[in-house]
């Protein structure tokens, strides 16, 4: 009973809680490293479990396709290497199988690290954690430093465009009778693991205002580093390079649209190297058509130039509905959908 609980913890250890903490070390990256230890232990371990069948569960499925396992043919062998425990017998392990479970290890291994570093690109570039507040990494600083924030809907009416830089002016407490008033290209900064409050900010070309002169004057060094416990309050201000939106979105919807009838060419003469009747074919075609044109228009209404051609809310979800529903048809008629014996071929 002690060897059967102590090999399930050590699998259950490597092929689940491995992969998701090898996931979130190459998530959490940048200026959000810190997330990577923080928080509940608890929490950590829920969050590394699930990450974890995730990365195994793709891991199994490009595995088992390239070499040809199937869960019952696992499960067959790993019964047969518990039996033999039990019995006090050492498992025969032939050195293919080894070769395919070393294999196996480095690969849900390289995956865990490809698809968490992919993830954080994914998220980051399309600034998907700045929309929606679930996905939004701890250090809340970093949105207000980089000006992600700007894109968020409290500052809907703030000036859009590309943050180049940010200035940060700061009222700083240095022991004196006075305040001092220091100006300066933000750099870099530093939060603190546990509490995830800034505990310094760093500045180049660092000025003073004097009140003598009534001017700000340069201070000194390369780099003026301010804790955080001196600064009394701060202000940002964001040097923005602007965008014209409307070039940005006539661009975008080229390049849609575009894409839209290479895809729409791909669905005409796809179904005719399938080996089915006339009609099945041109139905096919047909409802295929439909389909991909409804699914450039809902891809393309967001960057539509035009307000007038911009699809409402109740039109959007019937047409997503109406692609949907005519896809499925298409597939049927191109005979493309899974019978119920491949689905469980899948899963044995």
């Amino acid at each position: 009973m002690e060897t059967q609980f102590t090999i399930s913890s050590i699998i259950f250890i490597v092929w689940l809680i491995v992969p998701g903490v090898i996931f979130k070390r190459f998530y959490y990256q940048g200026q959000f490293t810190k997330q990577f230890g923080a928080g509940l232990f608890a929490d950590r371990l829920i969050t590394s479990i699930f990450w974890g069948v995730f990365v195994q569960i793709i891991t199994f499925l490009i595995y088992s396709h390239l070499f040809g396992f199937t869960i019952l043919s696992i499960k067959k062998y790993v019964d047969g290497a518990y039996t033999d425990l039990k019995k006090d017998l050492m498992p025969s392990v032939l050195y293919e199988y080894l070769i395919y479970i070393l294999g196996y290890l480095v690969s849900f291994i390289v995956m865990a690290a490809f698809s968490g570093m992919v993830l954080h690109k994914i998220v980051r570039l399309f600034k998907i954690d700045v929309h929606f507040n679930v996905l939004r990494f701890s250090n809340q600083w970093d949105y207000y430093f980089r000006g992600d924030i700007l894109a968020t809907r409290d500052f809907k009416g703030s000036k859009k465009g590309k943050v180049l830089s940010t200035m940060v002016d700061m009222l700083i407490d240095d022991a004196t009778e006075k305040n001092k008033l220091v100006s300066g290209f933000l750099t870099q900064y530093n939060i603190s693991p546990k509490t995830g409050e800034l505990e310094t900010i760093h500045l180049t070309g660092a000025q003073k205002y004097s009140e003598t002169e009534k001017r700000f004057k340069d201070i000194p060094g390369d780099c003026f580093i301010i804790p955080f416990s001196r600064i009394i309050n701060l202000n940002l201000r964001y040097n923005i390079q602007v965008v014209d939106n409307d070039k940005k979105k006539k661009a975008i919807f080229s390049l849609i649209s575009a894409i839209g009838l290479l895809g729409l060419l791909f669905l005409i003469i796809f179904p005719w190297y399938l080996k089915i009747s006339l009609g099945y074919k041109l139905l096919g075609i047909l409802f295929s058509l439909i389909s991909g044109l409804l699914l450039i228009a809902i891809c393309a209404n967001p960057f539509q130039a035009n307000a007038q051609s911009k699809l409402n809310e109740k039109s959007f979800w019937s047409s997503f509905i109406t692609m949907l529903v005519f896809g499925i048809i298409a597939l049927f008629f191109l005979n493309l959908l899974p019978s119920i014996d491949q689905i469980r071929h899948i899963f044995k």
